[in-house]
Order: C-alpha cells, then structure tokens, then sequence
C-alpha cells in the first residue's frame, strides 16, 4: 500500500485477512476461630503465609492438619500440573507483561505503543478448547470470541489491527477513521473465522503457550532443574504449593491428584511475565453474536470496495 498505487478490494481484503491474524493471535481468594490444639502442637515454622495474609487469611487457617502443611516435590508433580489443568472444564487466564513480550508473542511492533511503557495484558476466559473470549488491552474494545469453527472480532480491534500493522513511512490506503465508520454502521463485530490465529485464542492454546514459554525463557526442560524454595500459601481462596526463586515462581493447586495451574512469574527484559489463572471449571463462556451483527465476507469486501 504505497502512495499513487492503485490496490484491488480483494488484495485490500487480503491485507485485512492478515490483519486479523495478529488479532486473533492476540488474542483470562475464613473468619479466625478458636485455636486448634492441634495446631498449637505443630505450628507451621517453614510456611510463607504473606500472601494469605494479604487475603485476609491467617497462616493458622492455611493447612488444616500436618499433612497438609507438606509441600510436594515439583519434581513429580510438574508434568501432571500441566496435565491435569488441560483435562478441566472451563478457566480465566490473565497474562500481563512488557510491550517487547507482546512484539515476540502477537508481533505489536512496540513502537506503535509511544508514550505506553505499561506493557500488555491479555485475558482468555471460557471452555477449554471451546466457546471463549479474548480481550487486550492494546485497545478499547479489543475483543475475540470463539465459538468452535467461529470466530468473530470486534470492529475495534479489526481496526486497530488495520493501523498496527500499516508501516509508519506509508500513507494507508484507507482512513482508520473511515474504516471503522463504515464497519460500525454495518454491524459490531467482523468474521474472521478463515484467518488463522498467530496468538492463543482458547486456555488450552494459552496454556500450551506458556508451558512452552517456561522451557525456552528459562533455557532447562523442567523447573525441577532449578533451585527452587518452596512453601505453602493461599491463591484464589484456595491453598497452593508454590516453587520460586528470585526469577521464577510457579504456584499450584495444593492436591497431588488434581494440582492445576494457579500463577506463573517468568523473568523478562523490561518487565515480567505475570500469570493469574482463577475459575477453574466455573469460568463463564461468552454469548455469541445474532447474526444481524456480524460482519461476514462478503459484506466485508464490499466495505472495503466502496472505501477504495
């Protein structure tokens, strides 16, 4: 799209097309009783209790008995953590980090982002490989959603795809302004079902993404090969076992059976990777668009034609 060149509304839609590819790729805590003489009898010396505390929990309400108080070894649990939250139901997923994260996740060239250094974050709730909604706070509005084959994206976020992704020395062929005038006028969200998602759309894409993350970020095949202290707290309302050390820190559910993912913290160049994971199998899934708001192929080409 350079200035004085003449571009067919199919290689315009095209471009579009691959606009939303970014998008989609772009597209997540018991009152105090009496004490216990049980826990007089066995108080719990090695347990980090600072963030129950900030939730309004007492360290002697974290474990219940002395069993509980026992960390598991990451070592034997750290596969079947992965594992066992992918077998769930439904989850929210929040990921926030700096902006160069979000250039190597979603290609956002930071330098679209002048005067943001407060990075991204980028939240995926819903069914697991099923119906699910995206938000980024790149933009206002920025929303997926996913339903199976489907997949629908706000006009806002189409458009803010559009100027992202036109080079800053090339004059676009169509006014960002006059593209979301006319899209707005025909409807609220765009279909993008054919693009395919350079990013997570669903948690379990999300959450392969980040297990992936771990192993290249921290250069080893598994935490366990790190020197990790560990301690029990509370997350979401609900006891963990958490692993970490000055770069890292993994906290999972405290159930050797079922020890789903809780929170994640990866180091990063300008800001770290922070993960929160909360609702497992009781996220709520999105409604999905009727149909007189969508904007599908079809109409999109004609848009597109008409602001050529």
């Amino acid at each position: 799209m350079s200035n004085g060149t003449q571009t067919s509304p199919k290689a315009v839609t095209r471009a579009f097309t691959t606009t939303a590819v970014l998008s989609i790729a772009a597209l997540a805590l018991a009152g105090c009783g009496e004490e216990d003489p049980r826990e007089a009898e066995n108080p719990q010396e090695n347990v980090d209790t600072d963030g129950a505390e900030d939730q309004g929990v007492t360290s002697d309400e974290i474990a219940e008995n002395e069993d509980d108080e026992q960390v598991a070894d990451l070592a034997e649990i750290e596969t079947e953590v992965w594992e066992s939250s992918l077998e769930q139901e439904s989850v929210s997923i929040t990921m926030a980090a700096g902006l160069e994260r979000g250039h190597e996740l979603f290609g956002y060239a930071p330098e679209f982002f002048e005067g943001d250094d407060e990075g991204f974050e980028l939240s995926v709730t819903g069914e697991l490989e099923g119906d699910a909604a995206t938000e980024l706070n790149y933009s206002p509005d920025f929303q997926v959603l996913t339903f199976g084959d489907d997949t629908f994206q706000s006009v806002e976020a189409f458009v803010f795809d559009y100027e992202a992704q036109v080079p800053p020395e090339v004059e676009p062929e169509v006014d960002a302004e006059e593209l979301s005038a006319a899209l707005s006028a025909e409807g609220e969200w765009v279909d993008v079902s054919d693009a395919e998602p350079a990013v997570p759309r669903t948690p379990d894409a999300l959450l392969e993404l980040l297990r992936a993350e771990v192993t290249e970020t921290l250069d080893v095949d598994s935490l366990a090969e790190l020197d990790l202290d560990s301690s029990l707290d509370t997350r979401d309302g609900q006891n963990v076992w958490v692993y970490s050390n000055e770069d890292v820190e993994l906290a999972v559910l405290a159930d050797e059976g079922s020890p789903q993912l809780m929170g994640l913290r990866l180091p990063g160049e300008d800001q770290d990777l922070e993960v929160t994971v909360t609702d497992w199998d009781e996220a709520e899934t999105p409604e999905e668009p009727e149909d007189e708001a969508v904007i599908d192929d079809e109409q999109l080409q004609g848009i597109l034609s008409d602001l050529v």
